[in-house]
């Protein structure tokens, strides 16, 4: 089996500096003589060197057995050349992208050894060269997903850890292509996914989608995919409602012009409904996708004629259960609940009709406790959202409560409407001129006056 031969062939940094280090020119006599490695540690990379097909390799790790991999073991603990150890690891690293089952040599030898075959290599993690250390990414990935033995506990930990420092540096590693696609291949098994959430890893993995963002679709691509992977597990799915994963990848939606992009998005949301087994998580995910204005951006996609079926089916299956959450969200209850917590937003409560015709007197229970609320964002705020959403109210309970003018103006809305008029934002502007406009035509309809 050949490793990643299904993988994209957009070359990285990484592949880049392998291409140099294969160019090498070693002396391998030199540390002999100097009997920093044995003399069969010397036989064995000699002969393995000089093999040039892939049946030549395989004949020379059988003939030389458990000594291969004390001597990879030797070249890269008992050499301090940088150069070399990078020689050495992509050695290896070819080795197993050749024919990834050759992990199993180094599994035999941990096994005599009473010892993990992951402990071979997660030494030179704590290294500054950065070559070295992705390239020992990518072989421990190998050997975490295609070898017999998977790694578990303080190694687990310590790799998904070293993993998520590389990708937090975002386009200050200039290998962090090399670490997410690793991240690709780990995340297909499911511990080590519930591993890398537990340590924060959304957060890193939207950190990275941010700082790449100007680096091309190719990697946005790559990132979004490790986040759908995640989504799998039913723990990692709810984890992701505690962050900003959905309000993160629901703006490259709406500006992404990507099929592959669109499409990898739209299924992780989807995970992050169908993967929760909770019913109340599952309503969380579809509200906070409603919440970024997810049905709008559905709605726009349906203009583009895609082809994929997945896609296509990713998008009813959105729009259907978003919809569901609409007719809930449109309750008293949750507009209130929106209120109480500051941050209005345009959900749909707010310009449905049916809402403030059944509603809008609440806002004066409890001596006018709600709207006390609203004028008080709108004198105090300065988000030009929640004052756009607020002024917006105002005039909406204007509109449909009886007398409603007579409170705005005496708990001082209509000054603070007023003041808003002066603001350098277009939009809260607009909006606070439809809720003055909104007092006077009120005004007007107390005169009897036809409009």
């Amino acid at each position: 089996m050949v490793f990643g031969e299904n993988q994209d062939l957009i070359r990285t940094h990484f592949q880049k500096e392998a291409d140099k280090v294969r160019q090498m020119k070693t002396n391998w006599g030199l540390f002999t003589r100097s009997r920093m490695i044995a003399q069969s540690d010397y036989d064995f990379i000699v002969t393995y060197e000089q093999a040039e097909t892939e049946q030549d390799r395989s004949t020379v790790l059988s003939v030389f057995k458990e000594k291969a991999v004390y001597a990879f073991v030797h070249l890269m603990s008992q050499i301090s050349k940088d150069d070399y150890v990078r020689y050495t690891l992509t050695i290896i690293d070819d080795m197993l992208r050749e024919d990834v089952s050759r992990t199993k040599i180094f599994e035999e030898v941990a096994v005599l050894l009473k010892r993990s075959p992951f402990s071979f290599f997660l030494g030179l993690l704590h290294r500054q060269d950065q070559y070295i250390v992705h390239t020992t990414f990518s072989i421990l990935t190998k050997m975490a997903v295609f070898g017999n033995i998977k790694v578990t506990g303080d190694e687990l930990d310590y790799f998904m850890g070293s993993l998520k420092e590389a990708i937090t540096r975002g386009i200050a590693n200039d290998y962090i292509a090399t670490a997410v696609r690793c991240m690709q291949t780990l995340f297909r098994i499911d511990p080590y996914r519930v591993s890398f959430v537990n340590i924060s890893g959304y957060e890193s993995l939207s950190h990275a989608l941010y700082s790449t963002r100007k680096c091309g679709f190719q990697i946005q691509y790559q990132i979004i995919f490790c986040m759908w992977l995640l989504t799998f597990n039913g723990h990692a799915a709810e984890v992701a409602l505690c962050g900003n994963l959905i309000q993160t990848i629901s703006t490259i939606l709406g500006t992404s012009h990507k099929e592959k992009v669109i499409r990898i998005v739209l299924a992780t949301l989807r995970n992050l409904i169908a993967s929760n087994e909770d019913e109340y998580m599952k309503k969380q995910a579809a509200r906070q996708m409603v919440q970024n204005q997810i049905l709008v951006k559905l709605d726009h996609l349906e203009n583009r004629k895609f082809q994929d079926v997945d896609l296509i089916d990713d998008m009813a299956f959105l729009q259907k259960e978003l919809k569901k959450v609409v007719e809930v969200l449109t309750s008293f209850e949750e507009y209130e609940s929106e209120l109480r917590h500051g941050a209005l937003f345009w959900s749909p409560p707010h310009k449905c009709e049916m809402f403030w015709t059944e509603n809008a007197h609440k806002l004066n229970d409890n001596r006018q406790e709600l709207l006390k609320m609203l004028i008080t964002m709108l004198e105090k705020s300065n988000d030009p959202l929640v004052l756009c959403v607020a002024a917006n109210d105002v005039g909406e309970f204007v509109r449909y409560y009886p007398r409603g003018k007579m409170h705005v103006e005496q708990l001082g809305g209509k000054e603070a409407l007023m003041r808003l008029l002066t603001v350098p934002d277009p939009n809260v502007r607009y909006f606070a001129l439809l809720a003055a406009q909104k007092l006077m035509v009120n005004h007007w309809k107390d005169l009897g006056l036809e409009i």
